[in-house]
C-alpha cells in the first residue's frame, strides 16, 4: 500500500448464504477491505462487541436465521452510532426498510446485488467514515492543542514568545524575560535584533518567513553566543479563521544538558559498539518485527553484507524459537546448527540467544550470539577417530598377542618333547633316533626363529624406514623379481610384466618387500598347476591407480579374503610362517593405502592395493 495511501475501512458482512459471504469477502478483500463474515445475528453483535469500532461498515442482511437484522442494526448502532449499515435483502418489505432507516441503516440494495451499485454504497460510506474521522482528529488535535499551549505557557521551563512576520516581539513569557535580563515594557514591540547577532537574527528571521510562507512549524537548533548554550526553537504559525498565518510562536528549549548527555551517549556507543566489532562470535539484535538494529563486524564477515546494507531490514529465516523469546522472556540455547557459507564451506556453531525488556519488562528486543565451533568439532571428530583407531590397535594387540603366544608355544612343544626323547634315546645308545630327535629339534628352533623374525619385522612396519621418493613401480617390480629369482626358476613360474607401469611416492625398500612376499606366496600356493604363471600389472577405477600381483594358483574362498591378512594365518599348512600377507597389509596401510583379495577356490588369486601417486612439476602422475 502506498504511504500516502490511508487505510480502508474493516467491514462486517452479516449474511446467512454462505456462498455469498465467501463471494463479498474475495472481493472485498481483492479492493483492500479487512472483511469479517458471519451467518448469523447473534454472532454479529457478539464479533461487532468484541472488536468495538473496527466495524464502521456492515453488510447486512435483514432476514436471518436467528434474530431479524432490524434487531442486529439496532445493537451495533448501541454500540457504534456512527455504524454504516447498509441493508443487502431481497425479502423486506416495504415498511421494514423504512424502519431500517430510521434505526439508522445508511442504504438499502436489493437482491440479485448489483456489484457496481454496492460497490459505489461501500466507497460513499468509507469517504464518509474517513471525513469523520478527519473531523473528529481535526477536532482533537486542536483541544489539545489549545491544552498543550496553556499548559505550556503557564508552567513549561522553556522560553516561549511571539513574533510577527518582520520579527517583532508581540508576547513573551517571564522565563524568556528572564533569560534576556528585562522587563516585558522593554522588550514588546521590539525587534529580534535589538537582542541578538546579526548573524542569529538573519537565520531567525528566514525561519520566520518560512512559517509565513509554508503554514507550517519549523525547528531548529541553535547555540546562543551571548549565553554559550544550546537551544531547539519551535516555531509555530498562529492562524486566522481562514487558515492564513498572522504571527509565529517560538518555544526555545535549553538542550545544553541533553547535548552532553547526546555527546556522552554517542561515546558509549561508540566505545560499546567497537567492544562488540572486535567479538569474534557473530552479534545480532533485532526488534520485535524481526528488524536489525545492531550487527558486529564478524556477522558482516560471515554474511558478506555491509552494516548499512543489513541495519532497518527485516532478519531472513526467524522462526518460532524467537516468538518464544519474545512471549516468555527465557533465554534460548542450541548447542550446535549447521549452515554452508558462500563459498560452500560447511560450518557448525552454537547458537544463544536472550531476551531485552525494556524497564516494565517488556521484551523488546533479541540478542543473538553465533560461536563458530567448527574446529571443536572437527576436534571432537578427530578424537573419536582416534580413540576409534586406539580401540582398533588394543584390540589388534591382543589379537598378535594371542596368535604370537600360540605360534610360538608349538616350536616349544616340539622342542620340549623331542628334548625328552633325546635324553632317553641318548640313555640307550640308540644313534639313529638321537639323529631324528636333534632334527626336529632343529627345525622347532628354525620354525621359532622365521616367527619371531617375522614378529619382529611387523613391529617394525608401524613407520616408514626410509624418507618417500618418486620412484617407477617397474623398478620395484624388478628389485622383487631380482629378490626372488632362485625361487621363480626353481618352481619353474612364468612371470609377465605389464609395460608403463605409472610412479609412486613411497618408501622404496619397504614397497620392493611387499612385492617379494606377494611373488613368495603366491609360489608358495600354487599347487599342482602343470604352467604355473604370475602376472604384475594395473589397471584404473574411477580414476585410481589399482596394482595387482595374479597368480593361476589354488585360490582362496571369499569367506577367508579377510582372515589371510591375520597375522600367522595358514592356507594351507606348512606354508611359511602364514606372516606375509600380516606384512604386506601393514606396509600397505602405513602409506596410506588398501589392499584386498580378488579369488575364489580353484580360480587363481589377485593381490589388489593401491599407493599415493607420484608428483612430478606439480602435475598427478596416474
Amino acid at each position: 500500500m502506498d504511504m500516502g495511501e490511508k487505510k480502508k475501512p474493516s467491514i462486517l458482512v452479516v449474511e446467512d448464504d454462505a456462498e455469498m459471504c465467501e463471494t463479498l469477502s474475495d472481493i472485498l478483500s481483492d479492493k483492500g477491505y479487512e472483511v469479517k463474515t458471519v451467518g448469523r445475528g447473534e454472532e454479529g453483535l457478539a464479533l461487532a462487541r468484541k472488536e468495538k469500532k473496527k466495524f464502521p461498515i456492515c453488510l447486512l442482511d435483514l432476514k436471518l436465521p436467528d434474530i431479524t437484522g432490524i434487531e442486529v442494526l439496532k445493537g451495533l448502532k448501541a454500540l457504534n452510532p456512527d455504524t454504516y449499515a447498509i441493508i443487502i435483502t431481497a425479502f423486506a418489505s416495504k415498511e421494514t426498510v423504512i424502519e431500517g432507516f430510521k434505526v439508522g441503516a445508511y442504504c438499502y440494495i436489493e437482491k440479485t446485488l448489483n456489484m457496481e451499485e454496492l460497490f459505489a454504497a461501500i466507497e460513499h460510506a468509507s469517504a464518509e467514515h474517513q471525513l469523520l474521522e478527519d473531523k473528529r482528529r481535526a477536532e482533537e488535535e486542536l483541544r489539545r492543542s489549545e491544552e498543550e499551549y496553556r499548559s505550556l505557557v503557564e508552567s513549561t521551563e522553556d522560553s516561549v514568545y511571539m513574533v510577527s512576520r518582520d520579527c517583532r516581539y508581540l508576547f513573551i513569557s517571564d522565563k524568556h524575560l528572564s533569560r534576556l535580563g528585562l522587563s516585558i515594557d522593554k522588550v514588546r514591540g521590539r525587534g529580534y535584533d535589538d537582542f541578538h547577532s546579526e548573524e542569529e537574527t538573519k537565520e531567525f528571521a528566514e525561519k520566520v518567513e518560512e512559517v509565513f510562507e509554508t503554514g507550517k512549524s519549523v525547528q531548529y537548533e541553535r547555540r546562543s553566543r551571548r549565553e554559550g548554550r544550546y537551544f531547539l526553537r519551535t516555531l509555530s504559525p498562529v492562524k486566522d479563521s481562514e487558515g492564513r498565518a498572522t504571527a509565529v510562536t517560538v518555544i526555545s528549549k535549553d538542550i545544553t544538558e541533553l547535548k552532553r548527555r547526546e555527546e556522552e551517549v554517542e561515546k558509549s556507543r561508540k566505545f560499546l559498539a567497537s567492544i562488540i566489532d572486535n567479538i569474534p562470535d557473530t552479534v545480532t539484535i533485532r526488534d520485535s518485527q524481526f528488524r536489525f538494529v545492531l550487527v558486529n563486524q564478524a556477522y558482516c564477515n560471515t554474511s558478506q553484507y555491509t552494516k548499512e546494507e543489513v541495519i532497518g531490514k527485516t532478519a531472513y529465516g526467524y522462526g518460532e524459537k524467537e516468538k518464544e523469546i519474545f512471549q516468555t522472556g527465557k533465554e534460548l540455547y542450541i548447542p550446535e546448527r549447521a549452515y554452508t557459507d558462500l563459498e560452500g564451506k560447511r560450518h557448525y556453531v552454537s547458537v544463544k540467544k536472550a531476551p531485552i525488556a525494556d524497564e516494565s519488562g517488556e521484551v523488546t528486543h533479541v540478542v543473538t550470539i553465533s560461536r563458530d565451533i567448527t574446529k571443536h568439532k572437527q576436534a571432537d571428530k578427530e578424537r573419536e577417530r582416534l580413540l576409534k583407531e586406539l580401540k582398533a590397535k588394543n584390540a589388534e594387540m591382543e589379537r598378535f598377542t594371542y596368535t604370537v603366544s600360540h605360534d610360538l608355544r608349538s616350536p616349544l612343544v616340539t622342542i620340549q618333547g623331542f628334548a625328552g626323547m633325546l635324553r632317553k634315546d641318548l640313555g640307550r645308545d640308540e644313534k639313529e633316533k638321537v639323529e631324528d630327535d636333534l632334527k626336529y629339534i632343529e627345525n622347532g628352533a628354525t620354525k621359532m626363529e622365521h616367527l619371531l623374525n617375522d614378529t619382529l619385522e611387523l613391529s617394525r612396519i608401524g613407520r616408514v624406514v626410509n624418507p618417500p621418493e618418486d620412484v617407477p613401480f617397474g623398478e620395484l617390480v624388478q628389485e622383487a623379481l631380482e629378490g626372488t629369482s632362485a625361487k621363480i626358476k626353481s618352481s619353474g613360474v612364468e612371470v609377465s610384466v605389464a609395460e608403463d607401469l605409472p610412479a609412486v611416492h613411497v618408501d622404496r625398500m619397504r614397497i620392493a618387500e611387499v612385492l617379494v612376499n606377494l611373488i613368495e606366496n603366491s609360489i608358495n600356493y600354487m599347487g599342482e598347476q602343470s604352467h604355473p604363471k604370475i602376472d604384475i600389472g594395473y589397471r584404473i577405477d574411477d580414476g585410481e591407480s589399482v596394482f595387482f600381483v595374479w597368480d593361476n594358483g589354488i585360490g582362496i574362498e571369499p569367506s577367508q579374503h579377510e582372515k589371510v591378512f591375520g597375522l600367522f594365518y595358514h592356507v594351507e599348512r606348512n606354508k611359511g610362517t602364514g606372516a606375509g600377507l600380516a606384512i604386506v597389509k601393514r606396509i600397505i596401510e602405513v602409506h596410506g593405502g588398501r589392499v584386498w583379495i580378488e579369488s575364489e577356490r580353484g580360480k587363481g588369486c589377485s593381490v589388489c592395493f593401491t599407493l599415493p601417486n607420484s608428483i612430478e612439476n606439480g602435475v598427478m602422475i596416474k
